[in-house]
């Protein structure tokens, strides 16, 4: 059985904004057909129609599930060290029960906000139970820290212990940030991947996190005093946190590189023939949430980069939704088609995350589909703007 959807407007990443169009899909909502209103005449009378524009679903690029019950739980404003130094003793004051019920409902407002897709920061296995039921399609990232280099080995072999734990979804162990990662630890996770699966790393989400490798100094060294960590050994390379990981890693691999809050153009110039498969992923909302700053996204569009969309966690947020993001940069760079802001939501995050069958309305594709209404006349991502899941 075939089911068609209409709307005012119909956005797929390969068509472009589609007047009118016609959504034909099969009783599991694979798609079998884009059409335009010239075809409309073909098409059985039992379309359902929608009032604004029907797209794929979103595409969460970075989110961190299993800090779902820390939702409100710690201050804004704060930057990122004490933004950590706040989080960090308060992420184990939760019953079993409570961290499982927020994963649960964290789940299921992302869900609800039209996103079929995930690459999910886990640094234990509490989110593995709710992931396996496969409401939505994910990609575990197992976090790994240690800048210690004598740490690394035990490290790694932790993290191997929790990607073994994982047989339902696709799965990498991959480093949390430029400061909290050796040379040695970054060498063990590209040999690890041997696959040449996605990869993602925080990077550059605060201006400390540079200053640490370009001076030695900062607040960097106070959250580490605060963790109890001996770091005396530790000699800065004089260079900033991108220019001092990059090159630890293996080019080959895919990359996401996550927040980029204080990352430059001579940054990106950088990157350019070293990771050819690299993509930018923003959080806005983490971002102002934290150290109330946002990327500067004009040298980024400037550049062309591929770029995706994440959420961050309820930690540093209080939305899980694509959606609430996209307002977020819309409104900072007001000249963005919505176009644009929609393929970074879609179709390169579900490149970004290896996940074929989502993000664009393409024969043979699953994506999902989502409403999003009150977008005036001028299809604009404006606050007003609302999601609906439909499919």
């Amino acid at each position: 059985m075939q089911r068609f959807f209409s709307a005012d407007h119909i956005f797929s990443p390969h068509t472009g904004i589609v007047p009118g169009g016609i959504l034909v899909t099969d009783a599991q909502g694979t798609i079998t057909d884009l059409l335009d209103p010239e075809s409309a005449s073909s098409v059985p009378e039992q379309v359902q129609h929608f009032s604004g524009m029907l797209c794929p679903g979103f595409i969460n690029t970075h989110c961190h599930l299993e800090l779902s019950h820390l939702r409100g739980q710690v201050t804004r404003h704060t930057g990122f060290v004490g933004f950590a130094k706040e989080l960090l003793p308060k992420r184990n004051q939760f019953t079993t029960e409570q961290i499982q019920q927020a994963i649960i409902d964290g789940e299921d407002e992302m869900y609800r906000n039209g996103i079929v897709g995930v690459g999910d920061i886990s640094n234990t296995a509490d989110s593995f139970l709710q992931k396996s039921k496969k409401r939505i399609a994910y990609h575990t990232f197992i976090e790994l820290l240690a800048l210690n280099p004598a740490a690394a080995q035990q490290v790694m072999q932790g993290g191997l212990e929790l990607l073994g734990k994982i047989h339902d979804h696709p799965a990498t162990i991959v480093p949390h940030a430029p400061y909290t990662v050796s040379e040695e630890l970054l060498r063990l996770i590209s040999e690890n991947n041997r696959e040449g699966k996605m990869l993602s790393i925080h990077n550059q989400e605060s201006a400390a996190e540079n200053e640490f490798f370009e001076k030695g100094t900062g607040d960097m060294l106070e959250l580490y005093r605060f963790l109890g960590i001996d770091i005396s050994w530790f000699k800065a390379p004089g260079i900033n946190a991108l220019r001092r990981t990059l090159p630890n890693m293996n080019p080959d691999d895919p990359l996401l590189l996550v927040h980029n809050t204080f990352t430059t153009a001579a940054d990106i110039r950088f990157t350019n023939g070293i990771f050819p498969n690299l993509y930018w992923c923003f959080c806005p909302k983490a971002n102002l949430y934290i150290e109330n700053r946002l990327p500067d996204y004009e040298i980024f569009t400037d550049a062309g980069v591929r770029i995706t969309i994440g959420t961050d966690s309820l930690a540093s947020n209080d939305t899980l939704s694509v959606l609430e993001e996209l307002k977020v940069i819309a409104a900072a760079v007001p000249y963005l088609e919505i176009e644009t802001l929609l393929h970074w939501a879609t179709k390169n995050g579900a490149d970004a995350l290896d996940m074929p069958a989502l993000g664009s309305f393409e024969k043979g594709k699953r994506p999902g589909i989502i409403l999003l209404k009150n977008l005036g006349k001028e299809l604009r991502m404006s606050s007003a703007a609302e999601v609906v899941r439909v499919l």
